[in-house]
């Protein structure tokens, strides 16, 4: 098993306390290395927490139990994160990019990007638009381990895969897709330096809402799911992009969610449904950046 270099755990330090520390105080989550690959002018480290040797390991700070469950495995698998992505150029980090998962007592599932700036502490949370119960790769993992031999991977509707797990179905959240979305993520962040001055962010939304950069309908267009959820609220996919708009508007400076309302409305020269201006204000007030 290949191990990702030191930095990424001094970096995961800042995200999630742990119980158990190794020698330098960093937490122990095993990992191994998915792919170290070289994109446009930053290189991007991408890795996966693996079950095997976390979940019945007394060193690892996630460990659960020396012979755990069907259950334990699942909620480990559900609950806990998958992957992490370093985005650096050599030894020299940008941003940590980790997808984490939040499932409430209904089992509903909500997934959110916590980008991770080593060189300030700050950390922000972007909603994650690849939507699953389960990630790929541990649904994969599960089925290795034989925690279930009646598990199996089926086809769910809208051409989605699916863990049949112990008699229930967890839509698996496809590795592709959200490594995409991860690298789009990079792509801003690392280019954030090198972007054009916006004078006129009013001007700049106008052009940029249909067809640019802030036209969040056309990057969800390809996305398979119906729903978003994002902190415990389910949008349509028309709901959830004017939801991104919003969150976006105010990061470029737009004062007010009723001003946001009525430049959105400008653009498309028609009014907001209630719910569709729900979901803009909530955009827009959202803590996360």
């Amino acid at each position: 098993m290949k191990k990702t270099k030191l930095f990424s755990l001094l970096i995961f330090a800042t995200t999630i306390v742990f119980a158990q520390k190794d020698q330098h105080g960093n937490p122990i989550f095993n990992n191994e290395s998915i792919s170290e690959e070289k994109i446009d002018n930053f290189e991007l480290t991408s890795s996966y927490y693996n079950i095997r040797e976390n979940i019945s390991n007394k060193q690892s700070s996630v460990y659960i139990s020396d012979n755990p469950t069907a259950a334990d495995y699942l909620k480990f698998s559900r609950d806990l994160p998958s992957y992490f992505f370093i985005i650096h150029n050599g030894s020299n980090v940008i941003v940590m990019i980790m997808p984490l998962p939040k499932n409430d007592i209904d089992g509903n599932t909500t997934l959110t990007y916590n980008v991770v700036n080593p060189n300030n502490g700050k950390s922000t949370q972007i909603p994650c638009s690849v939507w699953g119960e389960i990630t790929e790769k541990r649904a994969d993992e599960l089925l290795k381990l034989k925690v279930d031999t009646a598990a199996t991977i089926i086809d769910l509707p809208n051409n989605g895969k699916g863990l049949l797990f112990k008699g229930m179905a967890y839509r698996i959240q496809p590795y592709d897709k959200l490594k995409a979305e991860v690298i789009q993520i990079a792509k801003q962040i690392a280019n954030n330096d090198k972007k054009e001055e916006i004078k006129d962010p009013v001007e700049y939304i106008k052009k940029e809402t249909v067809g640019g950069k802030l036209d969040f309908n056309r990057f969800l267009e390809k996305e398979e799911q119906s729903f978003f959820m994002y902190d415990g609220i389910a949008y349509n996919k028309k709901d959830f992009a004017i939801y991104l708009w919003g969150k976006k508007v105010k990061i470029l400076g737009i004062g007010s969610s009723k001003k946001a309302t009525k430049l959105w409305e400008e653009i498309y020269n028609r009014k907001l449904t209630d719910p569709e201006k729900k979901a803009l204000t909530s955009g827009f007030d959202s803590k996360s950046k």
